[in-house]
């Protein structure tokens, strides 16, 4: 019976693939565009919580960030990885180095792995994976006695950022609707948001404590949200994506209706027809599809849109922001309570993208996102060149102070949150998993790249640029701006099956929005 019933749904799943000139997927489509959004978060609650729940694991990613930077400043953790110089403990420049880069370079492999296993087992289970690597990494650094085993388990750690990154993105674009796509999406930058301010606060609490748990607590504190995930993942509904190319329709209909969708069989047969045309171009999917055909393209622009985020200075501008407080002539508690206030910031201006990622769309929003923040970072960089210590001139350095706050905001409301939007959509549904793991590979090279070239040319023992490396990143910048120009498409509104169809008939960027697919 239950054999008979599955058979029943499977063909009418395909009479409503290859029948319908204008499916019944794309009639409720249109009227979602005409709900509000609130309409819209009612009736997909489900969607957007499990989207949610499935980045909780991003906080990790963002805590690791700053944590890594902000243990090596801790006095006791200096005294136990580090050596006597000149009378004080400090830690040798090789070492911070490696311990800053150890994440991102597992990380590397982390995406790259997750994006295959995510294909083969399902998110739910990879992401189980990626939590349980967390936990056993975390282990190690917390009971760590020399620095080759921490640098250890801050590789091993990266693995499972890396899985945290791609994971909940690709997950949020496979289970909810267009016209919410992009608020989950773009939801992984607020998590990230949340986890380096949450950084910030705990080694505020603990840094100036006098034992090991000044250190400890910090790392141990990154055991929560991997044990909330593998308590909640047995409830979380698989992406329906990988149910129908599992060929388990009867469960992907199931989960549809869960995810609030109205009409599940016919969202079902949108999915099944997609999948098919994919299949019947290329049965096989590996990271070599990925920049084959018009695939190459997609790729170019999930890969590009976080080079982009990088060279737009971030890591410059908002990681070193407690420098340029001090030089205003802030103490350095204050520098630090400033650098919570702009992490606070950022997620206010993660929340403010949300409404403009619908409204003016991700090619619009990134396109003036960039052109503002290049000019702030020239800003930055000929405000650094003016005297500002002549007469108690601080004008200039008061200056900057505002271009970074005015940064963090920007780039917290336009590029950062949009590009986890955009590399999340801009793939096809057979590659999707790969070409987002190909994405956070390139975030996770650049940030291995910034974290050794930063410091070489601001630091006063080295190049000692200071603002002046406003100049440079103004410059890549610059080039960025004309990149998002002539390369990123609009994909706001657009379901994967119209993507799909723009990009095979090579439809160019600036012409994406108003071509009418029919």
């Amino acid at each position: 019976m239950a054999e008979n019933i599955q058979e029943s749904i499977t063909q009418e799943v395909k009479v409503t693939a290859e029948e319908d000139a204008v499916s019944t997927t794309e009639i409720i489509s249109i009227n979602d565009s005409k709900k509000s959004t609130w309409e819209l978060l009612s009736q997909y609650r489900a969607a957007i919580l499990w989207s949610a729940f499935m980045g909780l694991g991003a906080i990790n990613w963002g805590m690791d960030v700053l944590l890594s930077n902000g243990v090596i400043s801790v006095p006791s953790f200096q005294k136990d990885f580090g050596y006597m110089f000149q009378n004080a403990y400090i830690i040798s420049a090789s070492w911070q180095i490696a311990f800053n880069t150890a994440s991102s370079i597992g990380g590397f492999f982390g995406a790259i792995g997750s994006g295959y296993l995510a294909d083969r087992m399902g998110k739910r289970i990879t992401l189980a994976v990626g939590c349980v690597v967390s936990i056993g990494a975390v282990f190690i650094q917390i009971f760590a006695g020399q620095p080759g085993t921490l640098l250890a388990g801050k590789l091993i750690n990266g693995l499972s950022l890396g899985c945290f990154l791609t994971i909940p993105s690709s997950f949020a674009a496979e289970i909810c609707p267009v016209e919410v796509r992009g608020l989950t999406t773009s939801g992984v930058q607020l998590f990230i948001g949340i986890g380096q301010l949450a950084a910030n606060l705990i080694l505020k609490g603990t840094g100036t404590l006098d034992s090991t748990l000044a250190y400890k607590i910090p790392f141990a504190l990154q055991f929560i949200f991997p044990v909330l995930l593998l308590l909640g993942l047995p409830f979380c509904p698989e992406s329906p994506w990988f149910l129908v190319r599992k060929r388990r329709t009867n469960y992907a209909t199931e989960v549809l209706q869960k995810l609030g969708y109205a009409a599940p069989l016919q969202t079902l047969g949108k999915i099944s027809k997609t999948i098919t045309t994919e299949e019947q171009k290329a049965n096989s999917t590996s990271y070599l599809d990925c920049f084959r055909g018009s695939d190459l393209r997609r790729t170019e622009i999930a890969m590009g849109i976080f080079s982009v985020a990088q060279l737009s200075g971030v890591v410059f501008v908002v990681g070193y922001s407690s420098y340029f407080f001090e030089q205003a002539g802030l103490s350095a508690s204050t520098s630090f309570s400033m650098s919570v206030g702009v992490s606070v910031l950022g997620l206010v201006g993660v929340v403010c993208s949300w409404f403009l990622i619908n409204r003016t769309g991700r090619r619009s929003a990134t396109l003036v996102g960039m052109s503002i923040l290049t000019v702030l970072l020239f800003l930055i960089a000929i405000l650094d060149i003016l005297p500002a210590t002549r007469g108690g001139n601080t004008g200039p350095v008061y200056g900057q102070v505002a271009c970074i706050i005015a940064f963090a905001f920007i780039y917290l409301s336009t590029i950062g949150p949009i590009g986890f939007a955009l590399f999340a959509e801009i793939s096809s549904s057979r590659l999707r998993s790969r070409t987002v793991g190909l994405g956070i590979v390139v975030q996770n090279l650049f940030g291995v790249l910034m974290n050794i070239v930063v410091p070489l040319l601001i630091n006063p023992d080295a190049a000692n640029l200071k603002g002046k490396i406003g100049f440079i990143f103004g410059g890549t910048a610059l080039v960025s701006v004309v990149w998002v120009y002539f390369r990123i498409p609009e994909t706001a509104h657009r379901s994967f099956e119209e993507l799909d169809y723009l990009f095979e008939r090579r439809v160019s960027a600036r012409k994406f929005k108003d071509v009418v697919v029919g």
